[in-house]
């Protein structure tokens, strides 16, 4: 069984149409709808948004960038993470031997 990568906009758009309302807004980011209607009318909203008539939306591709960059902006992705203080594992002693030539001091007199 083969895993791909796929884009969250690639994800995204088999499921929602290029425009979205503030519901489905609220369904992709887990946030209340009234919420998010409170942080626009503050200006605060964090992804632009526009009016159709009375209709707010938002665009597809937007909401994708968001929700990629909140995912960078996560201090526990793995790209994030400090490197461990203290003695190396087992597994990172050979993967740091296999990955460079291994010197073994001769044990026979030389």
């Amino acid at each position: 069984m083969s895993f791909f990568h796929v884009s969250t906009l690639e994800f995204l758009s088999k499921t929602y149409p290029p425009t979205l309302t503030v519901e489905q807004v609220s369904e992709i980011t887990s946030e209340q709808p009234q919420t998010i209607r409170n942080l626009i009318s503050q200006g605060r909203y964090r992804v632009p948004s526009f009016k159709i008539g009375r209709k707010r939306v938002f665009r597809l591709l937007d909401i994708a960038e968001f929700i990629d960059q909140q995912l960078l902006a996560d201090p526990s992705h793995p790209s994030k993470r400090k490197p461990r203080r203290g003695r190396p594992t087992k597994v990172e002693q050979l993967a740091r031997r296999a990955g460079t030539p291994r010197s073994v001091p001769s044990a026979i007199g030389a």
